[in-house]
């Protein structure tokens, strides 16, 4: 809270809060961990803000990094979000169709942020402070309808910035942050006053600039000024009431913190008096939605592996919320997206002796023998998210509100995690230009390779064709082998880098309406063990099936 006097003092002297905002972010630039941590969120922002990009992109971005995937699907599974419709979730694509656009942006922002603010010698300390953030932002989620906020996942990511200058500084200045706190209790300065005095910028001046250059919209980027001191007025409009939202929320979040238990009522008290006119709450329903935050902070907390119960923010704001004990949570079943090893001689032999020789011999081609395969999902991880994602699908399918997009989506993000392939693409057929055009995949890169593939149907048979018009699943070892070099299409060969890539055409009723691309780079890098194959084609009649329907 500021001083009157004191806000406007600190808001007079732009051209040099911009001096020292360019300093402090040439600093941080300098850290190898903040441009990977700046182009993330900047990624997701600039796909939230699109009218062109959705589900896919945001889906793509998401599992560009595994660990983020794994924690992210840990989350979806849990208590808190099966009661909205997760507990049964495999595939990002199925958990933004059933959670929400919204909801999945707002839970990979909270993780990416967490990811990558924890790993310096004071991680306890940037934990504890991250554990209040997130509790604010619980906590403002719950509120968001009583304060008439028009969307609650704006409510949870506004109140979880609120205090991003602090957390940003403690991370990449923690010897200013040290002279700062201690400015602030030897001297009785403010948090506002102190920073502007060490770092030439407020933690508030900092967090606002930062989210501004992450692409953050200014509804959001508003919510991190710190209110004035004395009665908060009534919010004329959604972004005061955002604003005001997250100020209720870190504020209380600061008190439950500082407060001795014997000053806890004249202290709520003073408190809700403050906000009394903008936010329409008693102190039990506080204690209510305190008390269920706390509940949904502990299923976060499982998935990132942090113990709450070592958290004295925790301990505090489990009193207050009237529990008798900081909660837990039955712990998440682990996965390891990392656990690898290479395939063996046998799953080699049950794809060259199963899916070539089954529907297409004539295109058969065998790997190098010195060729290199890369390390890859062990064959049980692989089934296991391939098993799991068919049952997602099935889920789906039944499910009339789920589009056939979104169900083909989930098809080809099941084969790309479970096959740990380095793309996948589906193609659809354009009936009026008679050609197979890319719509959607997944991959480093593949908005440009999509474009890559659109090709005549009434060409002479290379591969492709081949294995849309005989319905056959084709897998190619080397595209320069001398069996099937004269196959490969000149399309291919001048827009595709890859040299190994395995083909699913979708026919319905008679008629090639879709084809499933997946590749790895080098030669002999794919092999699909007899298992694994047989769930890859359920993948693909799944698909059929929802097409189908759709007609």
């Amino acid at each position: 809270m500021l001083m009157s006097d004191e806000h406007e003092l600190l808001e007079t002297k732009a051209e040099t809060r911009q001096g020292a905002l360019n300093i402090l972010l040439r600093r941080m630039q300098s850290e190898s961990d903040f441009p990977a941590l700046s182009e993330a969120i900047s990624d997701i922002n600039r796909i939230a803000s699109s009218d062109r990009e959705g589900v896919n992109a945001l889906s793509n971005t998401i599992l560009r990094d595994f660990a983020l995937t794994n924690k992210l699907l840990k989350l979806v599974n849990v208590a808190y979000y099966s009661q909205v419709g997760g507990g049964s979730i495999s595939t990002i694509s199925r958990a933004v169709v059933v959670l929400g656009f919204d909801t999945v942006r707002s839970i990979a922002l909270s993780l990416i942020l967490f990811d990558n603010l924890e790993n310096k010698g004071h991680a306890q300390q940037l934990k504890e402070e991250f554990v209040k953030v997130l509790y604010a932002g619980m906590l403002a989620r719950e509120m968001a309808s009583n304060a008439q906020v028009k969307d609650a996942e704006e409510a949870f990511i506004g109140a979880m910035l609120h205090n991003l200058g602090r957390m940003l500084a403690m991370f990449y200045f923690p010897e200013e942050t040290a002279v700062i706190r201690q400015r602030v209790m030897e001297n009785g300065l403010s948090d506002a006053r102190a920073s502007v005095e060490v770092l030439g910028l407020s933690f508030e001046g900092l967090g606002m600039g930062v989210a501004r250059n992450w692409g953050f919209p200014d509804q959001l980027v508003q919510t991190m000024k710190v209110l004035p001191e004395g009665k908060v007025r009534k919010s004329a409009n959604n972004i005061d009431r955002l604003q005001t939202l997250a100020a209720f929320s870190n504020e209380l979040c600061e008190i439950v913190l500082g407060t001795p238990d014997a000053d806890r009522g004249k202290v709520l008290a003073k408190f809700m008096t403050r906000f009394g006119d903008s936010l329409a709450i008693t102190e039990k329903q506080l204690a209510g939605l305190m008390e269920k935050s706390m509940q949904d902070i502990a299923q976060f907390a499982l998935a990132v592996k942090v113990n709450l119960k070592q958290s004295t923010f925790a301990q505090q704001a489990s009193k207050w919320a009237g529990m008798a004990t900081v909660p837990g949570a039955a712990p998440v079943p682990e996965s390891d997206p990392d656990s690898t090893q290479g395939e063996g001689p046998e799953a080699r032999a049950g794809l060259e002796a199963n899916v070539l020789r089954e529907h297409a011999p004539i295109l058969e081609t065998n790997p190098d023998e010195n060729a290199s395969t890369p390390q890859q999902l062990t064959s049980e991880k692989s089934q296991s998210i391939l098993t799991s994602g068919l049952q997602d699908i099935s889920n789906s399918l039944i499910d009339d509100t789920v589009s056939v997009n979104d169900i083909l989506r989930m098809i080809l993000e099941a084969m790309y995690t479970g096959m740990g392939f380095t793309h996948v693409v589906l193609c659809i057929k354009d009936g009026r230009r008679n050609t197979m055009s890319g719509k959607f995949g997944f991959g480093e890169g593949v908005s440009s390779l999509i474009k890559s593939f659109d090709f005549s149907l009434a060409e002479k048979p290379d591969v492709f064709l081949v294995a849309l018009q005989n319905n056959s699943d084709i897998l190619i070892t080397d595209i320069d082998d001398a069996k099937i070099a004269s196959r490969i299409p000149a399309w291919y060969r001048q827009n595709v880098a890859a040299r190994t890539f395995v083909l699913f055409p979708i026919i319905v009723k008679g008629k090639p309406i879709g084809l499933i691309y997946a590749d790895r780079p080098g030669p002999g890098e794919i092999t699909i063990p007899e298992k694994e194959l047989s769930l890859l084609k359920s993948l693909r009649n799944q698909a059929v099936l929802a097409i189908r329907q759709s007609l």
